[in-house]
Order: C-alpha cells, then structure tokens, then sequence
C-alpha cells in the first residue's frame, strides 16, 4: 500500500490539563500493525514501536480518531507525499443528513447498506434546528442543485441525524445514491444492487440531503460538528435511558444492525452522538464497576479503543418504563448466558463476551440521567 509498509500522519491530542494542543507524527506499520509516535515540540519519541492489534489499516485517514493506550488523537493531515498520494483519492470524507421523515424508520437499513458497501460512519449526532440555524446552513446552498424552500421545511419538521461518512469515492457515490432512478441519474457511477435495491425507494432517495460536490463536504462538516451551533439535538431526560454502542460493533460493521434491532422493537432515539472517550473518561464512567467485576481493566479498554456511539432511549409506549423495557431487552451481561436464557436480546445477537458484549445499558434506575448527563453534557 505503502512505500516500506508504513503511513505518516500528523496527529493531534489535546491536553486537557495543560489547555494545550500537541502535534505528533504518528507513524503506522502495516506488515505488524505497529504505531510509533513523535513529539514535534521537544523532538523527541513519544511512543516507540508498539503493536495495537485493535487498529487496522481503514482506521487511518485524515479526519480520523484514534486511541492510542488511552490519548485520544485526531489525525489532521498526511505527513508525506507517499501517504497522500496512497490514500487522498480513495479515503474521501462525505456528509449526509438524514432527515426525520425517513430516519426513524430505516435509519438500521441505510447504515448497514452504507458499511456493506465499504462506506464507514465516521461521526454522527442527531440535530434539532431552528429558523436561525437551517436558514445559516441554508446559505451556502444557494448556488446547488438544492431546493432550499422546501428542504428548510423538511429539517424544520422534526430531528434530523447528521453523518460525516468515509469511503472511496463517496462524495460520487452517495450523490448517486441521491438521483437514482431519476432523470439526473449518473451514468458514471454504478450502484450495487443492495444500493438499487435500497435507493429506488422514493421514501430513502429524497430522506436524505448530501453534499453534492467535495467542496461542500468540508463546509456542512464543519457546521455540524466542528462549529458551534446550537443545533445538538438535547436529551428529554424524561422516562429515557443512555445505551452505548460499543467501538467493536461499530469496527466489525454491526452499527446499522444494531440500530434497526433496537427502532423495531418497541424503541425510539431521542438523542444520539457518536465520540472517542479518553481512557480516563472511561475509567470514570465505569467507576462503580471497579472492585466489583473483574472485567473492569478490559471493559475500560474497549470503551477506549475507538469511537462508541451514545444513544438516549424512550418506550415508544409511553406508558412503559424505558430503563426497565429497554435493560431487559439488553439482557445479561454476559452473551452465553444470555443465548441460553434470553436468545432474543441485543447481547445475545451481537455480543462474543462478557466485554464484547455490544452495547452498555444504564443499570440502575437512579443512574439515567446522570448517565446521560456525562455522555450527552459532560464530555464534550
């Protein structure tokens, strides 16, 4: 892929302590899966050779986050021409807004379509807008193929999920995906037939907005998750519940399945963000499990070692009990118990073990919003 087998990256971390942002050049070995890093300021080695088993080749990109033993970095820029040119015309960055006339009933499907098809969700957060906020995200619009008016009234009607997606060629495939079976159809792009299948359908094809042009990608992602807005969609905190989506589900391409797993199954999202946690703040979340299981050190690990995806829960019933309804449709921490004892349950589908077990759900009913709390308000 590579000249010698390695890319070159510059990587960021902020140190929250110091108020500081330090740049490295993160080095990353593709025969052994090996990650070096190189304090810039002191010209010094931070991190010598070191293999992270958990990292693979599709986790490097510019745009991308990555854990290393607890340091959440941002990669923001390729360090060499090789690894530009290496990946920069494959590993594009797209935008895609989902909007709440489509979402809520097949958000699961367009996902899983989307990651079988190679084109990985890099971030995501479920937005409200106002009159104030669609008509700033509306500016730049003017000069696109977009009907303004009518969209303005699509993203005002409800929450919309905002996505930034990865994969080659994407920004050419997803606008594709957008005139399919339409009369401004590209002929250059050919969909696979999950795609067809997915796309001829009016309800998807016109649910969702992208950005039609890579110059546009920047922009709407910055709007959306670097820019300050006020358009992060907040938590009800009312019969709610936090569950988390674990980084291996999201890695082993899970995230769709999951998702549709749990919006056809009596439950709603009322808020949703995707983030990379410091291992401290994993640490600190799972506080009330230390001492208590002895998964504690390898479930810290994993909640470390990418980014996790942070839902709040309701009963589309609202009658029922959310915790309740939704923790027993987790079922027991540990999947093997749970394929004997509750077969139907999210861990018993998607978890491999105590720690790999999918998804973490707020155990005690007190817990709920000061769970949500920390993951929605706290962490930023």
């Amino acid at each position: 892929m590579a000249q010698n087998g390695r890319l070159s990256f510059i990587a960021e971390w902020f140190h929250v302590e110091a108020g500081i942002t330090r740049s490295y050049l993160l080095t990353y070995h593709l025969n052994d899966n090996a990650v070096e890093l190189y304090d810039q300021r002191s010209k010094k080695t931070f991190l010598r050779r070191t293999k992270m088993p958990e990292l693979t080749p599709r986790d490097f990109f510019v745009g991308s986050k990555i854990n290393v033993f607890g340091r959440p970095f941002d990669i923001v820029d390729y360090a060499d021409e090789i690894s530009r040119n290496t990946l920069a015309k494959y590993r594009k960055r797209g935008f895609v807004l989902l909007k709440s006339s489509m979402w809520p009933k097949n958000l699961g499907e367009f996902l899983t379509t989307l990651i079988d098809n190679k084109i990985n969700i890099n971030n995501a957060q479920m937005v409200q807008f106002t009159p104030t906020t669609v008509t700033q995200f509306l500016a730049s619009k003017q000069d696109d193929d977009v009907h303004t008016s009518v969209l303005m009234n699509e993203l005002l009607a409800g929450p919309a999920i905002s996505l930034e997606v990865i994969g080659d060629n994407v920004v050419e495939i997803i606008y594709a995906c957008s005139k399919y079976n339409t009369e401004k159809a590209s002929t250059k792009i050919v969909l696979s037939p999950s795609m067809q299948r997915l796309f001829e359908r009016e309800d998807v094809r016109y649910g969702f907005y992208c950005s039609e042009r890579e110059e546009n990608v920047a922009k709407d992602l910055k709007f959306f998750f670097e820019e300050r807005h006020s358009i992060i969609k907040d938590c009800q905190f009312k019969n709610t519940t936090l569950a988390i989506i674990k980084p291996h589900i999201i890695k082993d391409g899970f995230l769709g399945q999951l998702l549709k797993e749990i919006l056809s199954s009596g439950f709603k999202i009322t808020a949703m963000r995707m983030l990379l946690m410091a291992r401290v703040n994993c640490e600190e979340f799972y506080e009330v499990y230390r001492g208590v299981l002895p998964e504690f050190i390898p479930m810290v690990a994993q909640l470390a070692s990418g980014v996790c995806m942070c839902l709040e829960i309701a009963s589309e019933d609202p009658e029922k009990n959310s915790h309740q309804e939704f923790r027993s449709f987790c079922g027991p921490m540990d999947p093997e118990i749970a394929k004997l004892l509750r077969p139907h349950t999210l861990r018993s589908k998607f978890g491999s073990s105590k720690v790999l077990n999918g998804i973490h759900c707020t155990d005690l009913p007190d817990d709920t919003n000061l769970e949500l709390q920390y993951m929605f308000k706290i962490l930023e």
